[in-house]
């Protein structure tokens, strides 16, 4: 970047020049105010050097040729120009760091004799002036990070443009398919032209974006998508980014909601990326909801049930232990999978569920889910009302002054008994529900019988 009069009144003066509502709208309240470069003095000074002219309309400035030269560049570095992608400026453009503040290593062209024109480099050793030895290495982690990413997009780019001149042209969907190769190659170039590392998160984001499309252009041309590896572009550019270098280590856990969610293994085994949860614009935001776990966590593609319903699998499998009923395995258990039933992509997942089984069994068997479900409910709340009566009448009797200790431990066994059940869902093992449910039943009802015969 040329180190001129027009640089050195840093970027205030760039939003002047680029004009238009939309860059004023990005200035921050606290921009500087610029003020128009005065006149040369009508006198000289009093050394006797000779005075400098004024400007004169028409005369060469530095802006009238570098205004387009780093025009890209002062737009990635507020974060706009993209497709796609909401505004994420720079942190560094929020704080106001102006390009003489990077760009410090002084480089003339060679040759030139000292006539030619001099720029001045971008040094690592800016960084750490500011933010100190652990910021040593990011500036190169950034170009070297940003670069993958583009090789990994540019590659899809020209499998997917290839896939684009074999389809047949007059298909309408190759129409939208063309316009999302279109902007992906667009957002790829934007990022080589204006240099990313001037918003490295920006540029990621429009690389990632740019993946997305190319993705869905090839599924709309009746092709697979190209499988890659591609972690970064997915959205888990922000550790090698920044949280690295940094040494900012992911938390073990984290509470979303009322669930504690064990955060530092969805990034290490179950290959979520940063951005699914999280904001790529505003720092450390969650933009997770409840829709976005399940749409992860109930996809047709994710086998991982059992890692978070362990007590549904464990019952489904025979390995839960209660010492009131021997559990047996479903008989199912070593044929059927959790995902060759549960099929959350249908809109009514239940009658998903009955149709599963006629793809092994005749079609009365559709019904069983029925009665492993609302039947099931019925003798569930028959159990908790018998666990109801039992506890009023222990009540009763501590209120008379008897002794309710057998009474106590037979309405536990019948609470455990119970519990045990709804937790693990009736209908993933119900022989073994079925016992259960009697056992409590006959648990609560001798809690009872003992609580009113003392």
């Amino acid at each position: 970047m040329r180190r001129t009069p027009f640089a050195a009144l840093g970027l205030g003066l760039i939003f002047v020049l680029i004009g238009g509502a939309v860059l004023r709208a990005q200035l921050p309240s606290h921009a500087p105010t610029l003020t128009p470069p005065s006149k040369a003095p009508e006198t000289g000074p009093a050394d006797g050097r000779r005075p400098q002219a004024p400007h004169r309309t028409g005369e060469l400035e530095c802006r009238n040729c570098h205004l387009g030269q780093h025009q890209g560049i002062v737009q990635m570095y507020i974060g706009i120009g993209g497709r796609g992608a909401p505004t994420i400026p720079s942190h560094m453009f929020q704080v106001r760091v102006e390009c003489i503040a990077c760009h410090t290593t002084p480089k003339v062209a060679e040759g030139a004799g000292g006539l030619g024109a001099q720029t001045f480099k971008p040094s690592e050793q800016a960084c750490l002036g500011c933010h100190g030895e652990k910021y040593r290495g990011m500036l190169g982690k950034w170009t070297t990070t940003l670069a993958e990413m583009t090789d990994v997009v540019t590659g899809k780019l020209k499998a997917t443009r290839a896939s684009l001149a074999d389809g047949d042209q007059s298909d309408p969907k190759r129409r939208r398919a063309q316009t999302l190769v279109d902007d992906a190659d667009f957002n790829i170039r934007y990022v080589a032209v204006a240099k990313g590392v001037h918003n490295v998160f920006y540029s990621a984001d429009l690389l990632k974006l740019a993946n997305g499309w190319l993705d869905e252009a090839t599924a709309r041309l009746g092709k697979p998508p190209l499988k890659i590896e591609d972690q970064l572009v997915r959205g888990g550019y922000c550790a090698r980014l920044c949280h690295e270098a940094a040494r900012v280590r992911p938390r073990e856990t984290v509470t979303f909601g009322k669930i504690k969610v064990p955060h530092a293994r969805h990034l290490a085994e179950f290959g979520a990326t940063c951005t699914s949860c999280h904001s790529a614009e505003r720092h450390k935001a969650v933009t997770a909801t409840a829709a976005t776990c399940s749409a992860c966590h109930h996809a047709p593609q994710n086998d991982r049930c059992e890692s978070c319903h362990s007590a549904q699998s464990a019952f489904y499998r025979g390995q839960t232990r209660s010492p009131h009923a021997k559990i047996e395995p479903n008989v199912m258990a070593e044929a059927v999978a959790c995902t060759s039933c549960h099929d959350f992509a249908e809109a009514q997942p239940r009658r998903a569920i009955g149709q599963k089984c006629l793809s092994c069994h005749e079609p009365a068997y559709a019904a069983l889910v029925t009665e492993w479900t609302t039947g099931f409910a019925a003798d569930v709340r028959k159990a908790g009302d018998a666990v109801k009566t039992a506890e009023a009448a222990i009540a009763a009797a501590r209120r008379a002054g008897k002794k309710t200790a057998e009474a106590d431990t037979a309405l536990r066994e019948a609470r455990e008994t119970l519990a045990l059940v709804r937790s693990s869902g009736a209908a993933h093992n119900p022989l073994a529900a079925d016992a259960l449910l009697a056992r409590a039943r006959e648990k609560a009802e001798q809690a009872r019988a003992n609580a009113v015969s003392r």
